[in-house]
């Protein structure tokens, strides 16, 4: 809410400074301003005219999609470049206007690691305020092994994981930033995050039967 508010002092409709209310969840454009007890009213604006007279805070959808191999026995993983040494998460990115989950999980993955998927399967999702994200988890079924990072090169590695070596990160691997990793961990095995966001929580999923479960992946 704080960086919300900060990003947006002044009305989309007219440009004039907006209004905090309702403790700083909403912001206005009133029709008037005032300052040292005199009244001025401000200028037209649309905005006060119609139902849409609030401007609310932005949620940005965000797909997170956990590929694994088709014969189900490897998860692909990729790490940024700002990364710890050995972390690595699932592939991430924001939906384009009028795309769909599946299409933006599809064209994503393809983008950041040259890997084409096809069944896309929505798992599970998770608020993630930094600042307004929806991470919306989702498993999705590789149709090609082959990994190419020329694409976009957003990512500094992607490479395919076994089950046991994600089964043993779940264990050893998982920490947040500034977190110590268990006593377990043996160095260049994989990290990946804490199980308090989506993509530990996906993998675990995963290790744990969900392929079963779900049959359309």
């Amino acid at each position: 809410m704080v960086d919300w508010n900060t990003r947006n002092p002044f009305c989309s409709g007219c440009g004039q400074p907006t209004l905090s209310v309702n403790a700083g969840t909403k912001r206005v454009c009133p029709p008037a301003d005032l300052a040292g007890g005199t009244r001025r009213e401000r200028s037209p604006c649309a905005t006060r005219g119609s139902i849409s007279n609030l401007s609310f805070p932005r949620t940005d959808p965000t797909i997170i999609a956990l590929v694994v191999s088709a014969d189900g026995s490897r998860l692909l993983l990729g790490r940024q470049r700002q990364w710890p040494k050995c972390r690595y998460s699932a592939l991430a990115g924001f939906l384009e206007p009028g795309e769909s989950i599946e299409e933006a999980v599809r064209r994503e993955v393809w983008e950041e690691s040259g890997v084409h998927v096809g069944r896309v399967v929505v798992h599970s999702s998770q608020p993630w305020p930094f600042p307004a994200n929806l991470m919306i988890g989702t498993v999705a079924e590789a149709m090609s092994d082959e990994i190419d990072l020329c694409i976009d090169s957003e990512l500094e590695h992607a490479r395919w994981f076994s089950i046991d070596e994600v089964r043993r990160a779940l264990v050893d691997g998982a920490s947040g930033p500034g977190e110590s990793l268990p006593e377990g961990y043996k160095e260049g095995d994989l990290k990946i995050p804490p199980p308090t966001a989506i993509a530990n929580q996906m993998m675990k999923a995963i290790i744990e039967g969900y392929l079963d479960m779900a049959p359309d992946i």
